[in-house]
């Protein structure tokens, strides 16, 4: 795109259209190039946040419904995970390390296109201050919802997760073994 529309490929036919287009394109490669440009574009893109409900799986679908939706948010993690939400028999370690990461999880998602400042236009470093406040409550809110979403994913996988379920029978059936095996040598 840039060769077609650069100025000095066009000569003297360039338009006002062209210029527009021109302009378009620096400012896109700018935005690309930039790290911080680019993750801050990059969390404005319309993104699927939906959770399912209990509906939308039972035990055979579950790790293709979580599967698919634990991969679509890591795109916004700082840090990778170590373990995908894995299969049935997956290490009972690997799945509460799964879990943990993503009870912890940190994202480099902002929330930016909420401002409702543009810092650019600040008389002064007080008056910058203000609307750098300003946005950052704004975005704290919205910070504060993907954190309770994020949680709410997490809380409802585990809490659905076959391997979890089968691992806490295990448990309570190991306490009423022992249970069992004291009440026997009292008597």
């Amino acid at each position: 795109m840039a060769l077609r529309h650069h100025p000095d490929k066009l000569g003297d036919t360039i338009t006002e259209k062209d210029k527009e287009m021109w302009l378009k394109i620096v400012d896109a490669y700018e935005t690309l190039l930039d790290p911080v440009k680019r993750k801050k574009y990059d969390s404005t893109l319309p993104f699927d946040d939906s959770i399912p409900t209990s509906d939308d799986f039972n035990d055979e679908s579950f790790f293709d419904v979580f599967g698919a939706v634990f991969n679509r948010n890591a795109r916004f993690a700082k840090k990778k995970p170590q373990y995908g939400l894995g299969t049935p028999e997956s290490p009972i370690k690997e799945v509460l390390a799964f879990y943990k990461y993503w009870n912890n999880f940190e994202t480099w998602r902002e929330f930016s296109q909420y401002d409702e400042y543009n810092l650019e236009e600040a008389g002064d470093r007080y008056e910058k201050r203000y609307m750098e406040q300003e946005n950052k409550k704004i975005r704290s809110k919205y910070d504060k919802k993907e954190r309770q979403r994020l949680i709410k994913l997490a809380e409802m996988a585990y809490n659905n997760d076959p391997r979890v379920r089968r691992m806490n029978e295990e448990e309570e059936a190991e306490k009423q073994r022992k249970k069992d095996s004291k009440k026997e040598f009292k008597a």
